[in-house]
């Protein structure tokens, strides 16, 4: 999945974040890449759902939610950070029959030069 072609607006860098995470705390892993952060920022992200975050160089942020019925991103970590030109997520296929119909997204491994 190219994620390149998921948003019609400007960015440069896309940060995920996990069910439950506050506002407080994708502000404070923002930072300075989204000045209006505090006042733009959804106050949580609810179960059931994922939180994008689109940044266009540090000067502004979309926010949008991502149904985990769509798939689920991994990360360990809590917040999965893509630069715009290494946007790309595979599906993984399921591990455990106990996943059911579950979609899972993984960032693709960079190629080394």
């Amino acid at each position: 999945m190219d994620m390149t072609q998921a948003a019609d607006f400007a960015w440069t860098q896309l940060r995920i974040y996990t069910p439950y995470t506050t506002r407080k705390a994708v502000c404070k892993d923002l930072g300075g890449l989204a000045p209006g952060c505090l006042k733009d920022a959804p106050p949580s992200v609810p179960e059931g759902k994922y939180l994008l975050v689109f940044i266009n160089e540090g000067k502004e942020a979309q926010y949008v939610f991502h149904s985990r019925r769509n798939g689920n991103f991994q990360t360990s970590t809590g917040v999965l950070v893509l630069q715009r030109d290494a946007a790309v997520l595979e599906v993984l296929p399921p591990k455990s029959p106990h996943q059911g119909d579950a979609i899972y997204l993984q960032a693709r491994a960079q190629a080394r030069p």
